[in-house]
């Protein structure tokens, strides 16, 4: 009998319905300021969610559409977190000055609506809708100001990728049902070893699903464009990607391997296959790129090799599984966290260094002391120096894979990773150099004044304590996920 328990469509109707609310603010009559009313009305909206998942409740479905237990639940504040740092960092973007309307605050709540959808779907129908409305919003904000260098290029390079990566899923789905005759993804594994079902079908269509997500969290062999995509888009924009849009699809992958991690043995291969590409091109890639936002993307490619490490050993045994998957999530939070506070710090300083050029930062870290040692701790936390969010989730990930037998990987992880300090290292030498030029006072600007930079200050402050918090409180954090 289907779940009568509405509490896990609350949140995604705030955010939902709230975004078409958000939407029309921009046709009400006689209207000032449509844009400032369409923003506080977004950020009402996603605190308004975000109480209503702190409230105490047990785990519940809705109609076997998705499932909101506690990892979802945690997942879904981290979610919106990650909207209300979008909204509070383009708000006042050099990039975006003037141009963040009720159109884009209701894009970014569809966007978050799309996550939630994704990261708890238990119906693969849901888990493509899902991730089809988090693709079509990011695709038009990356978009956004069409006039901006690279806004257009960036956005049509996603949509294929995304077009690519959402066609290929949707294949391995009706691939599985025509396997199995079934679309929960709880009832697959039952279905199998009928008359009428054929568990090679849902094996292939498992990989073809494997390569879908693997296009989105843009992993070797299927990273593309992700540097352009990154480049091209606003700071803002790209911050939501890297620790929101990716962080849901993740989600839905460990759900997925959970599931069905009877059949999981079947693709290791596969992923073995990603992890060893995604760890040395990833990481390779990275040394040799000149601007901080295309070596952070080729930086994603290597983390995102890490996290799949993980998976690499999933088996049916769900109590050895529960360990690796806890492993991932905690890496994930970690990488999004992390992420969160590098291109927040990038966009903060936007103004100054509208390319992003790594030797436009010359010496920022010296004339902005309290950014320079915000993005020191995310680095060093990418990099995995102790104690931070990041050297804990390589340790977590590393030590489970290790106890599964997985030396070999763990080994080429581990070099893959120290190769990684030298690039992650330029980035900090360069931000604490001794500065070639001055900055223009026109350029400075950006920087100064209590109701410039109050929202981009707020977001670094909360995510650099996150770095450190979730990096001291490992333990802790890890029995939460």
């Amino acid at each position: 009998m289907p779940s009568t328990d509405f509490y896990p469509v609350i949140a995604p109707a705030l955010t939902g319905i709230g975004g078409l609310l958000v939407l029309l603010i921009g046709v009400w009559p006689r209207l000032k300021d449509a844009a400032l009313v369409a923003f506080y009305a977004s950020i009402v909206l996603l605190l308004g969610a975000m109480a209503v998942l702190l409230a105490p409740h047990e785990a519940a479905g809705f109609e076997r559409f998705i499932s909101l237990d506690p990892v979802n639940r945690h997942g879904w504040l981290l979610f919106t977190a990650g909207g209300l740092a979008t909204l509070l960092l383009a708000w006042r973007d050099r990039q975006l000055l003037g141009e963040v309307d009720e159109q884009f605050c209701s894009l970014v709540l569809f966007a978050v609506t799309g996550t939630y959808l994704l990261s708890a779907a238990t119906n693969l129908l849901a888990a493509f809708i899902g991730m089809e409305l988090t693709a079509l919003s990011v695709m038009a904000m990356i978009a956004w100001q069409p006039q901006r260098k690279g806004a257009i290029e960036a956005a049509i390079k996603y949509a294929i990728t995304a077009t690519v990566s959402g066609s290929i899923m949707l294949f391995g789905i009706v691939l599985m049902y025509a396997g199995s005759g079934s679309l929960y993804l709880d009832a697959i594994p039952g279905n199998l070893g009928g008359e009428r079902t054929n568990e090679t079908l849902v094996i292939v269509g498992l990989a073809m699903v494997l390569v879908g997500i693997a296009f989105e969290l843009a992993v070797a062999p299927f990273h593309c464009w992700l540097a352009d995509v990154f480049q091209g888009s606003s700071s803002p924009v790209t911050a939501f990607i890297a620790s929101v849009g990716k962080i849901a699809m993740l989600l839905f992958l460990l759900n997925l391997a959970d599931q069905l991690s009877g059949l999981w043995p079947a693709i290791h291969g596969v992923i073995i296959g990603m992890v060893v590409l995604s760890v040395v091109w990833g990481n390779l890639a990275a040394l040799r790129q000149s601007n901080l936002k295309r070596m952070l993307a080729y930086s994603s490619v290597a983390h995102f090799g890490y996290v799949l490490l993980a998976l690499t050993a999933i088996s049916g045994d769900a109590d050895g599984n529960a360990d690796l998957l806890q492993a991932a999530a905690y890496y994930g939070l970690s990488y999004a966290v992390m992420n969160m506070v590098s291109f927040a710090v990038i966009g903060l300083l936007s103004g100054i260094n509208p390319s992003a050029d790594l030797e436009g930062y010359r010496g920022m870290g010296r004339r902005y002391p309290l950014l320079g040692v915000a993005l020191a701790i995310a680095v060093l936390s990418l990099a995995g120096i102790p104690p931070t969010a990041g050297f804990f989730g390589k340790l977590f990930v590393f030590t489970q894979a290790l106890n599964q037998g997985q030396l070999g990987l763990v080994i080429i992880a581990s070099l893959a990773a120290a190769s990684s300090l030298f690039y992650y290292l330029r980035i900090l030498v360069v931000f604490f150099s001794v500065p070639s030029n001055e900055v223009s006072e026109e350029a400075d600007i950006a920087l100064q004044g209590d109701a410039v930079v109050m929202g981009p200050t707020l977001v670094i402050s909360l995510s650099t304590a996150a770095v450190l918090l979730i990096g001291l409180c490992a333990g802790t954090v890890l029995t939460f996920i």
